[in-house]
């Protein structure tokens, strides 16, 4: 199969049908055999069309009164990105290549209209009139392509200059972190391997563990099928930092899948305690067995169960919780652009935000009397994070915010530390956008 008809079967997934872009990709690619440098075309493609979508239709509203279906838009979008962006595309390529693939799809009919619109803007792109800062939603909309709710949120929470630096970070490309599984290797044997290998490498920016490898392949390499390496990143393991287990503990992660922080915490722990892996669905569950036998984690005991509910048979019993809850993932765009095609209304972001309060409600019944919990979330803004760390606080008088900068690398201590909680961003910090709260149960 030729790379663009490989897009769009991916795109016609992720936009169309609503699968999760990373899900989508491998599958099509496990099905079709392809060369690599036609994989990277590929994913540039998929990726860039989801992450410069509002763009990309804003333009092609000057030049189609009455968008036609979903597919033919699709595929407009798929043209004029490689126009657009992919500058090492010919414009005609761009173009002939894409009706090609509506011939294939949508037939001859459909394909002619795709041609005469891409010709069109290329000959009038000076029609296109892109909205000023007067109108600052549409302007911010159009120009770093984000939905109305994550724009309004931002300047809600930060302000017109922070906001619109956030949206330009969070469009950069990000850099890929493996955590050293130090169960099996150390940080510095691990540094001995690359040079050896010679493999291109960096340092993490603030844990010793954190790795920053362009593997093209990753799953299929030795590194991470001997279990030396996992994918995760820095923001992410800082969660399990920030939870600080000990040797010989209980500890419970409420909401484990895949495996990235309970698999981390079993390595701080050296594979002693014992690490409990809630989660809803048990095809989930079988990822975090897999990621333990992979990485040589003895400790984890998987279980099916819904983290909104209580699990009565480890009441009182847990020295840690970790509550990593369901979020809007707005600080992992930069890996995940699909989260930009979703569009919560005001009901649905007041559930999503229940549903977190009553996770980390459940979630402190599992703490003995000191037990700490961290709550943490993959997004940005006050909403999901620090309003619900607020209203914990004031409806359970018996668990208190606890100062986190002992925690945290040097460079990265920041003033909200010592109120026991962390946001970091990939504008300020160079990493995802987490949350991370840690509370403390005093009595």
């Amino acid at each position: 199969m030729k790379p663009r008809e490989l897009a769009y079967k991916i795109l016609y997934d992720v936009i169309i049908k609503k699968a999760y872009i990373n899900i989508s990709f491998s599958k099509h690619l496990q099905k079709e055999k392809i060369k690599e440098i036609d994989v990277a075309f590929v994913k540039e493609l998929v990726y860039g069309v989801i992450e410069r979508k509002y763009t990309l239709d804003f333009i092609l509203s000057f030049f189609v009164k009455k968008f036609p279906d979903a597919k033919a838009l699709l595929l407009l979008e798929m043209g004029l990105y490689q126009i657009l962006y992919m500058g090492k595309v010919p414009d005609y390529a761009a173009i002939n290549e894409t009706v090609e693939v509506a011939k294939k799809f949508l037939g001859k009919k459909m394909a002619s209209f795709l041609n005469a619109v891409l010709r069109n803007y290329l000959r009038e792109r000076e029609k296109v009139r892109f909205p000023d800062r007067q109108d600052l939603r549409l302007y911010l909309k159009v120009t770093y392509s984000y939905p109305d709710w994550i724009i309004e949120r931002f300047l809600k929470n930060f302000g017109e200059k922070k906001s619109e630096e956030l949206l330009i970070s969070l469009n950069e490309k990000p850099e890929i972190s493996y955590r050293v599984n130090t169960l099996k290797i150390s940080p510095e044997e691990f540094e001995k391997k690359l040079k050896e290998k010679g493999i291109t490498y960096k340092r993490g920016y603030y844990l010793k563990e954190a790795f920053y490898i362009d593997l093209k392949n990753p799953e299929n390499h030795p590194f991470y099928k001997e279990g030396l390496i996992h994918p995760q990143d820095e923001a992410s393991m800082l969660v399990s930092k920030i939870l600080a287990p000990q040797k010989g503990e209980m500890v419970i992660d409420v909401c484990a899948a895949p495996g990235g922080k309970t698999t981390h915490i079993s390595q701080i722990m050296e594979n002693t305690g014992e690490v409990i892996a809630f989660d809803l669905h048990p095809h989930r569950l079988k990822l975090i067995e897999e990621n333990s036998k992979r990485l040589g984690v003895l400790n984890v005991k998987a279980e099916l169960f819904d983290a909104t509910s209580v699990n009565e048979k480890y009441l009182g019993r847990a020295d840690k919780v970790l509550a990593d809850v369901p979020c809007t993932g707005i600080g992992i765009i930069r890996k995940k652009p699909d989260i930009k095609l979703k569009h919560y209304d005001e009901t649905e972001i007041r559930n999503l935000i229940e549903k977190q309060y009553n996770i980390l409600k459940s979630s402190s019944l599992y703490l003995k009397r000191e037990g700490v919990l961290v709550y943490s979330t993959c997004t940005i803004g006050k909403e999901e994070n620090q309003e619900v760390i607020d209203r914990f606080l004031k409806e359970h008088k018996n668990f208190v915010a606890v100062d986190i900068s002992d925690c945290l690398p040097s460079n990265l201590k920041d003033e909200t530390s010592k109120e026991g909680y962390i946001q970091t961003t990939p504008l300020e910090h160079k990493i995802d956008g987490f949350f991370i709260a840690k509370l403390k149960r005093i009595y």
